[in-house]
């Protein structure tokens, strides 16, 4: 729920409107939606002009050089600088106030139209400001890097512009999904809005209260001040007045009981249900609130490399597409075989790094000397020296003899160990182009006097390297704990990070703290997840000394729209949800919104079927763009026998030791992924069990609870439950499709 209105001067209504339809609206306020929403986006974007410093600059600049300015040139298509935009904008959704404002000031309403703020018409208005004021007042200010001093003045206007600033600088978040643009649903929209005039028509003395999707086009039309009066007289021969100052939304406030009683008569005059999906109030934006990380060298102790040795036949060293997998690399990779066909040495090989006790058999099943070491960030940070030793004797007769020892050269490790770039592979390759290709570290002849050369007469050189994808993905482990029961206290904001549209002050909860640690070791601590079970929604913080950094929490219905409320054809930045089948979760950050992952239940059944296409073994992640754009992130579930993944390009979950990798390009957004791949673990676990048995973490099964009429996030419906049966065990029906690549490290 949004705004409120009061009657002002009721009179006898015109009986010529008997119909919602008959209401009438003299303007376009579809297209003027879009242009309307399209500003509020753009000073979204400029949180420094919320700063009350800057709120009460922009107030003196709207009533001592905008006002002035527009009474002069009139019609003139013009708009004002965007601080002074959200002023205006805020006087004219009083609209009486407006029209007392003006008239006893202009001796007239100043009129307006919602337009669009293109580059042509903000040039022409800067011209036309600047040849008024020259330079005495510029028309565009920077509020970051310049504290603006108010010179003494005494304002006309008796409306309280700098509240009115404040209040209404919240309302764009609740409006800011790509489908209060969609044309489909503003023309539903533009169809409830009539509705509701109508409702009031009916009910003079209700204090009538709108769904969101009613209020972007109230707020629209008002944005048209002449035109509004206008319509209003005719549709209820008095001016419908705004009020948006009643925002207690507490149990048994003015505002909750009016909600409640317009949803009544509105039901009761229409039949349907005023509450609709994707309308309802999101609660407070995120920006602001949470920190952010500026200094990510922390996330170094979770890196865990793979590196190869590789002694190779031919004369000519090996390029970046040398892999670890290859099928036919007999021609390449010396063998370990004698002369004789199939007969191996006698003589058994190691390769060792430094003084380590982690020795590499080189002698692999494979039969061909391609060893492997695991290596922590600790062993890049001193001198890496490669030992090559044959091992000779039975047991307990076991000797070691050196055959050569390979320095590897410190300007080489040093890209292993920064976070600046990708690392790239000897072929120029990244793990962005080619998952597979191989960054050497070390590259060599061996000389016909080596002994290398002496006992494996083939070995024409040898390579040490890490393939590009462990290099540029970091990986740290999901460390549950058991939930208990707690009581949320005054702060629960602070724990949650999240605002809803109830206090939750003293409600019970089920919550735990789980941890995130360096895959490979236990210290340190990188990370907190709270876990925290409301009724039926699941809310994920990632957290560290009480502050927030990231949150992940359940999205309905009430968030967003049904497939059936916006055009058949739409892009992207459209993102609807049929809560029969499917779930949604949103991701938060310190600059707001960051992403909404939706997921099909279909993924979690049909997958096991034999008819399974690729499409079933894929959800979607939808980020936020800083541009405003949203760019669509194919997840895909991939498992064989007794290995379950879940991820996209950029992270990977592998759901046997919950640890979760993140691509080393993503580190910005990190903890955003970590936080996501926290809440995908806590999902899917309970498939997991039940596909391939108990697993040997917690069990993060929180309640999932049933239909809900008292839904924290809408008052209406709760969520899908996936504690239910897939219907099956029989993984072996999974097609054999192509593995996508996954942002994985080594587990």
């Amino acid at each position: 729920m949004a705004s409120v209105s009061h009657v002002t001067n009721p009179s006898p209504n015109n009986s010529s409107i008997t119909h919602p339809s008959h209401i009438v609206v003299s303007e376009d306020l579809k297209q003027a939606a879009i242009d309307h929403l399209a500003y509020l986006k753009e000073y979204y974007d400029h949180p420094e002009y919320v700063q009350k410093q800057a709120c009460e600059y922009a107030v003196y600049r709207y009533e001592m050089f905008w006002l002035p300015f527009l009474a002069e040139v009139g019609d003139l298509e013009i708009v004002p600088p965007l601080d002074v935009l959200f002023v205006w904008h805020s006087h004219m959704l009083a609209p009486t106030s407006y029209a007392s404002d003006c008239e006893r000031l202009y001796g007239r309403i100043l009129s307006n139209r919602v337009r669009a703020r293109s580059p042509q018409i903000v040039k022409l208005s800067e011209q036309l400001w600047t040849k008024k004021y020259s330079r005495h007042m510029p028309y565009h200010l920077d509020y970051k890097t310049n504290i603006q001093i108010i010179p003494p003045y005494t304002s006309k206007i008796k409306y309280a512009l700098s509240h009115a600033v404040e209040r209404q600088a919240d309302f764009y978040y609740n409006v800011a999904f790509g489908h209060y643009k969609d044309p489909e649903f503003l023309e539903e929209a533009l169809n409830r809005y009539k509705k509701f005039i109508f409702l009031k028509r009916l009910h003079p003395q209700l204090f009538v209260v709108p769904m969101y999707d009613i209020d972007v086009i109230w707020h629209t039309h008002q944005l048209f001040p002449e035109a509004y009066r206008r319509d209003m007289m005719a549709n209820l021969q008095h001016v419908l007045h705004h009020d948006d100052t009643t925002q207690d939304r507490s149990a048994k406030s003015k505002l909750s009981t009016s909600d409640s009683e317009t949803r009544r008569k509105w039901f009761d005059l229409y039949g349907d249900r005023l509450a609709k999906s994707g309308c309802m109030y999101r609660g407070k934006t995120s920006r602001g609130f949470y920190q952010f990380v500026t200094d990510y060298n922390f996330l170094l102790e979770c890196q865990r490399y793979s590196l190869y040795v590789q002694l190779i036949e031919n004369t000519n060293l090996a390029t970046g597409n040398e892999k670890k997998y290859v099928d036919d690399r007999a021609s390449t990779v010396v063998s370990l075989h004698d002369r004789t066909p199939n007969e191996p040495l006698r003589e058994q090989f190691f390769a060792q790094f430094n003084n380590s006790d982690q020795e590499i058999f080189a002698r692999g099943s494979s039969g061909h000397i391609e060893a492997h070491f695991d290596a922590d960030p600790g062993d890049f940070r001193e001198n890496l020296t490669l030992k090559i030793q044959q091992k000779a004797g039975f047991w307990p007769m076991i000797y070691f003899s050196s055959l050569a020892e390979f320095v590897m050269p410190p300007e080489r490790l040093l890209p292993i160990t920064q976070f600046q770039q990708p690392v790239q592979a000897a072929n120029s390759s990244t793990a962005e182009d080619d998952p597979t290709a191989l960054y050497h570290i070390f590259e060599t002849v061996i000389t016909a006097d080596s002994p290398l050369r002496k006992l494996l007469s083939t070995a024409n050189s040898l390579i040490v390297g890490v393939p590009a994808v462990d290099i540029n993905t970091i990986i740290v482990r999901y460390d549950p704990v058991e939930y208990e029961e707690v009581t949320l206290d005054k702060n629960y904001l602070a724990q949650l990070g999240t605002s809803f549209l109830f206090n939750l002050e003293d409600v019970r909860v089920q919550q735990a703290l789980h941890i995130i640690r360096p895959v490979h070791q236990d210290d340190p601590i990188l990370l907190n997840i709270r876990h925290t079970v409301l009724n039926d929604i699941d809310i994920f913080t990632a957290t560290l000394n009480s502050a927030i950094f990231a949150s992940c929490h359940t999205l309905n219905w009430s968030q967003l729209p049904l497939p059936t409320n916006v055009s058949d054809k739409h892009d992207i930045s459209i993102i609807t949800l049929n809560p029969e089948n499917e779930e949604a979760l949103i991701i938060k950050d310190h600059s707001g919104d960051w992403g909404i992952v939706k997921f099909s239940k279909e993924l979690f059944t049909v997958t096991l079927e034999a008819t399974a296409t690729d499409k079933n073994y894929q959800f979607t992640l939808y980020r936020f763009m800083p541009d405003g754009r949203v760019v669509e992130e194919i997840a895909y579930v991939d498992w064989n026998e007794d290995r379950w993944l879940i991820g996209s390009s950029n992270f990977v979950i592998d759901m046997n030791t919950w640890a979760i990798s993140v691509k080393r390009v993503e580190l910005a957004t990190s903890l955003q992924y970590i936080c996501l791949g926290s809440a995908l673990i806590s999902r899917f676990d309970t498939l997991f069990t039940e596909i391939f048995g108990k697993h040997e973490g917690a069990d993060l099964t929180a309640t999932n609870g049933d239909h809900n009429d008292n839904d924290l996030l809408a008052n209406d419906i709760g969520k899908i439950n996936l504690n239910g049966s897939t219907g099956t065990n029989n993984t072996e029906k999974m097609s054999a499709t192509k593995k996508p690549h996954m942002a994985m490290n080594n587990v």
